[in-house]
């Protein structure tokens, strides 16, 4: 009957520290979302723009869709920054942005036209 005993408290006790020491999957509320849409200067979408989206142990590139939104979703809570870039218009980085488990961040952007350079020569024959 001892034995018994002891073989059941033995057991409990394993089975309590194997479930406290079991890893846990992590909830999908302890991810973040990062959405946005890009503009130019009057206020008109921007189709496949370039956004580049990094944090601390992540870097990736996505594209904006036919309305100049981009979303990315799962993305762990920090500090992440976000590079936009589109041909004919300034290149845009955005930093600091602060994303929290559970809630969506948004980083609408603006793209303001890139400026160009052009030079003119004029010559002129003097008799």
């Amino acid at each position: 009957m001892k034995n018994r005993v002891m073989i059941i408290l033995a057991a409990t006790v394993m089975v309590a520290f194997l479930a406290r020491s079991a890893p846990v999957a992590p909830s999908p509320t302890a991810r973040a979302t990062l959405r946005g849409i890009v503009t130019d200067p009057s206020g008109a979408a921007i189709p496949a723009a370039t956004v580049i989206v990094s944090g601390a142990h992540f870097v990736q590139t996505f594209a904006t869709d036919e309305t100049g939104q981009y979303a990315v979703s799962g993305l762990l809570p920090g500090h992440y920054s976000v590079q936009i870039h589109s041909a004919g218009f300034a290149p845009l980085e955005r930093s600091g942005l602060v994303l929290s488990a559970g809630y969506e961040t948004e980083a609408d952007a603006q793209l303001a036209i890139k400026a160009s350079r052009q030079a003119i020569t004029v010559t002129a024959e003097v008799d």
